[in-house]
């Protein structure tokens, strides 16, 4: 599954978008999920084949894919929360510990 997250809660985040709650406390033990992914990519077509990347290695419900697209297209690629740019965790993670 993608990150630490079930399908169920995959399906619901898909349906409603970022909340400033979906951030980890931590990196330990984290693994990214298809909108930390999302939130790196430039434009709708690469958010898309990382979709069908993590589909097509079982890290991602088909079904919770297409709602993903779907949100993408009707909503724009921002849905899912503001762009991470290089030396994003480590900002956040790294330099919030010092």
């Amino acid at each position: 599954m993608s990150g630490n997250f079930s399908e169920e809660e995959l399906m619901e985040i898909a349906l409603k978008g970022y909340s400033e709650k979906l951030e980890p406390k931590s990196l330990k033990g984290y693994s990214p999920n298809v909108f930390d992914y999302i939130r790196r990519c430039e434009n709708n077509d690469e958010a898309f084949q990382i979709i069908d990347f993590l589909v097509s290695r079982g890290e991602l419900p088909e079904k919770v894919a297409k709602v993903v697209k779907r949100m993408i297209m009707e909503k724009g690629l921002r849905f899912y929360g503001p762009k991470k740019e290089v030396g994003y965790y480590v900002e956040k993670y790294i330099l919030e510990e010092d």
